[in-house]
């Protein structure tokens, strides 16, 4: 009984359901401009930290030549690296030239007729509203410069998408003032304890946690049981993020460790076969070179043949390097020869059966998600091969209209899921959270099954079209 009387259904049958909404609604469209005033900046802002993110992912792109200095693959690249934001995003060289746009027509073309355009290449950096492409509205764009280039990244949003529908009730406000009566100022204060006070507190602790403070959503706010439930939702959430942002990190420290690792390898590996073997190549020449000189045929022909066959080797073991860092048959071939590819190296290297199944017809997609897809399936045979002791394992694929979907069963030893990503990466297990941020790149879903004893299924699906 207490916990429904400490409820807002409660409150709002003792206390006169409508002189309490007159009064917070009139309340609310008093201060519409003030709102309107603050959600254009919060949204401005919102849109300017969006453009330095794409900024500073294309200045990566392009210091590590993913993308042209003239803004080859740009266009294709931009939509998976930028994620999905609210607004339309555009990139213009110095020249005003579009080189990524949402509409495919107008990239190459000039956009120095643009206001917006114009504005973001003079000044480099902000946020401005400007007239949209019909005659009423206006559209926010915020810019940022790309480090290291000309380029400017833009982002617009309609203004009326966010503003619209506060504007569009504002002329009723004379009207609910008038009705509110001094019957809701009793109303008002009750509401003003235990409901707006309580949600004034908790927005601005929202607000300190947006700015990095976690702890502020720790501190209770009171009010009705509502709002105490809201409450602890946000905390529930906030702590949330938070053993997300650590599964990050420490998924990111492991990444970096993992490439320098594998760097120190691959120099390790050529310095001792490709690199004695040439030397020793280069020796044998020497030595066939001398024997002929000195008119000994037979003995340069057998060291030639002998430099044939170390040339071979040399050959062999470089596209077994090159192999390894990126599977050639996916680049010439596609996804599925290269995933046939690497179930038969599986199987060759384990007693376990391995075998490969495909649904619907095969087609080729987007390199990104080709690659995303064979990493995958790369991750999962070696947890299941190594790590699950599986003796069957199956890769199913099977594409489809709306893209590609693969699957990796084994019938090893399972394991218990944990209910958050981040306690894998404190103990150590960064490859399901790999895959699962490979499947989250392209907008796709990541799920698992699994239970000690039971075996493991691990099944992706990445939209796309295919080709």
């Amino acid at each position: 009984m207490y916990r429904w009387l400490r409820s807002l259904q409660a409150q709002l049958l003792l206390w006169a359901v409508l002189p309490l909404t007159f009064v917070v609604i009139a309340l609310a469209f008093t201060g519409v401009y003030t709102h309107q005033q603050e959600m254009r900046d919060f949204v401005a802002r919102r849109d300017l930290a969006v453009a330095h993110l794409a900024a500073r992912t294309v200045e990566d792109a392009l210091a590590y030549g993913v993308v042209g200095a003239d803004g080859r693959g740009l266009a294709v690249w931009m939509p998976p690296a930028t994620g999905d934001p609210s607004g339309t995003v555009v990139v213009v060289d110095g020249a005003g030239r579009a080189l990524a746009h949402p509409d495919p027509q107008r990239v190459g073309a000039d956009l120095r007729d643009d206001s917006s355009v114009a504005m973001a290449l003079q000044q480099r950096e902000g946020t401005m509203f400007v007239p949209g492409e019909r005659a009423e509205g206006l559209t926010l764009v915020a810019f940022a410069p790309v480090g290291g280039s000309d380029w400017v990244v833009l982002v617009r949003e309609p203004v009326e998408g966010f503003i619209g529908p506060i504007l569009r009730l504002s002329s009723l406000a004379p009207l609910v003032a008038a009705g509110a009566g001094v019957l809701s100022l009793l109303v008002l204060l009750l509401g003003w304890f235990t409901i707006v006070g309580p949600l004034q507190q908790l927005s601005r602790a929202a607000g300190q946690v947006s700015w990095g403070d976690l702890s502020a959503i720790t501190r209770p706010v009171g009010g009705v049981q509502e709002v105490r439930d809201l409450h602890q939702a946000l905390a529930e959430m906030v702590e949330r993020i938070r053993g997300y942002q650590s599964s990050m990190r420490d998924y990111l420290g492991a990444v970096t460790q993992g490439q320098e690792a594998e760097r120190a390898r691959l120099a390790r590996e050529l310095h001792d076969g490709p690199l004695q073997q040439l030397i020793a190549l280069g020796q044998r020449a020497e030595m066939a070179q001398r024997s002929a000189q000195r008119g000994e045929p037979e003995q340069a022909q057998a060291l030639l043949d002998e430099a044939r066959d170390a040339q071979r080797t040399i050959v062999e073991e470089l596209r077994r390097l090159i192999g390894a860092l990126r599977p050639v048959y996916l680049d010439d071939l596609g996804f599925l020869p290269a995933l046939e590819m690497l179930v038969q190296q599986a199987a060759g290297r384990t007693a376990a059966q391995v075998r490969l199944e495909q649904e619907g017809t095969a087609c080729r997609f987007a390199p990104g998600v080709e690659l995303a897809a064979y990493r995958i399936a790369q991750e999962a045979l070696t947890n299941a091969l190594q790590h699950a002791q599986a003796h069957h394992v199956v890769v199913r694929v099977h594409c489809a209209a709306d893209g590609l979907t693969l699957s990796v069963t084994d019938d090893g030893m399972g394991f218990d899921l944990p209910p958050q990503p981040d306690l894998l990466t404190q103990a150590g297990h960064f490859g399901l959270v790999g895959m699962r941020e490979r499947a989250a790149q392209f907008g796709g879903t990541f799920q698992v099954r699994t239970a000690p004893g039971m075996g493991t299924q691990i099944t992706v699906h990445l939209p796309g079209q295919p080709s």
